[in-house]
């Protein structure tokens, strides 16, 4: 696969994580904050549900790649582009018909599309991949396959499933599948602020990946959904947004920094018994 050409300026970060997680949650706030701080921003959804721009369009459905390739839209870029009032510019690549084809193939096709844009994505200071991390198919890989200069953050909470997806997220990064790409680190989004933080920095410590921000739970994002809004929008000045702004330059110096040990994940056999171990199965 041919590497897109990116400005040495811009930066593609892509958020791996168990469905359900708050991967989406933290992409869009993300996407949102980078914007806000002036910087033109690339959101690419990488889920059938097409939902990552759910926070920006109001319930409007955007069109996708899954619509690219069934003929109801243009194979041009602008016209599978959607512009928010955010200043976050969004691409779905949607999904087929439950039962019917793969949600893979789309995430695959996305990435064939924009290596054939280079251009237009020249223009962009951040790109962001959304990802879904039940990776039970190979086309949920494409992104780390995509152009030079990526960097990996995976997003987990405290829950046993949600730490063993990780850890698959890391397996799956720690194959040569193509050029290099750099483990920026695990995004904790805690179901429950009173989460164990010693194992969870043992977790990271033990896969070599460095923990890069920790969102905790506030109901302040909850009112903020409910409304179709990041709280970057709904409520500017509260804990929880600044809890994405320092996530974000987080991301930002990890980005910028050389890239650090390979990762070391464990076998499903050493993942239960660090788990067990740590009495962490139960949450």
């Amino acid at each position: 696969m041919k590497a897109a050409r990116r400005p040495k300026k811009g930066m593609t970060i892509i958020l791996y994580g168990k469905g359900g997680i708050g991967k989406t949650t933290v992409s869009s706030h993300l996407a949102a904050h980078f914007a806000r701080s002036g910087k033109r921003v690339l959101l690419l959804g990488c889920d059938p549900k097409a939902d990552t721009s759910t926070r920006f369009l109001s319930g409007r459905r955007p069109p996708t790649i899954i619509d690219m390739v069934g003929g109801r839209v243009e194979k041009k870029f602008e016209d599978l582009l959607t512009r928010t009032e955010a200043g976050v510019d969004v691409m779905e690549t949607g999904g087929p018909e439950p039962g019917v084809g793969c949600g893979g193939r789309g995430v695959a096709t996305l990435c064939q599309f924009l290596e054939g844009h280079g251009l237009e994505l020249s223009g962009y200071d951040v790109t962001i991949f959304d990802v879904l991390g039940d990776l039970v198919c190979g086309g949920f890989v494409a992104p780390l396959r995509f152009g030079s200069g990526n960097c990996l953050f995976i997003v987990s909470s405290e829950e046993a499933a949600s730490l063993f997806a990780a850890n698959n997220i890391a397996r799956m990064a720690a194959r040569p599948f193509g050029p290099p790409i750099s483990a920026g680190g695990l995004i904790l989004n805690l179901r429950d602020n009173s989460a164990p933080r010693r194992a969870l920095a043992e977790f990271a410590a033990r896969l070599h990946i460095p923990i890069a921000g920790v969102i905790a739970r506030d109901k302040v994002i909850t009112e903020a959904e409910e409304k179709g809004q990041t709280v970057i929008s709904y409520a500017p000045r509260s804990r929880a947004a600044a809890q994405f702004a320092a996530v974000a330059a987080a991301i930002a110096k990890r980005v910028a920094a050389p890239a650090g040990k390979a990762i070391t994940p464990m076998s499903n056999e050493a993942f239960w018994a660090f788990i067990r171990a740590r009495r962490m199965s139960s949450l």
